[in-house]
């Protein structure tokens, strides 16, 4: 769901919203919520922080929609303050292990790289052995659909720097799963 794929009034609604209309930010949450939280959860691994921090997230959004440019690209937005609040989270914390992608029933978003993979579990040991700045930038491109321009726009870093990275964690997912499979 970015610009254009909720509606095509999203930009009048992301206006209103601006405007301070409760009505419209509503609508604006209602269509981004599950994919928020869902994508949280795949950065904390714990659904109580996820629904904390999605939360948070709508929360600081309603604050500074606001101050937004026209034009607003809702979709990264969104998804950029979500980042933020995981990795603030994740240094309030100071977690060792950062476990982004676990199944779970409730989880309706979109299929992603998981599904191809028949272990699971290896995926997400996988995962917890990657740098998070350079897993972000994988989960956003694949499974979130967001361009390169995008998640360097939203993370502060060049679009080369963000394929970069994306392209780093695909190598070394491959690398570590080659070693799983070969160690089985």
């Amino acid at each position: 769901m970015g610009l254009g794929d909720l509606a095509p009034d999203e930009s009048s609604l992301v206006e209103r919203a601006r405007q301070g209309d409760r009505v419209a930010f509503g609508a604006i949450y209602d269509a981004y919520q599950a994919r928020i939280a869902g994508y949280l959860f795949r950065l904390v691994n714990d659904p109580e922080v996820a629904a904390d921090l999605t939360q948070d997230v709508f929360v600081r959004a309603y604050r500074a929609i606001g101050q937004t440019r026209p034009g607003l690209n809702l979709k990264a937005w969104l998804f950029a303050i979500a980042t933020n609040a995981a990795i603030s989270h994740h240094r309030r914390r100071r977690l060792v292990q950062w476990l982004p992608l676990t199944p779970t029933r409730e989880d309706p978003t979109v299929a992603g790289p998981e599904e191809c993979v028949p272990e699971r579990a290896a995926l997400i040991a996988a995962l917890a052995r990657l740098p998070r700045d350079h897993v972000a930038c994988f989960l956003l491109w694949a499974r979130e659909g967001f361009t390169y321009e995008e998640i360097g726009s939203m993370l502060g870093i060049s679009a080369g720097t963000a394929k970069t990275r994306s392209y780093r964690t695909r190598l070394a997912l491959a690398r570590i799963l080659r070693e799983h499979e070969d160690s089985t």
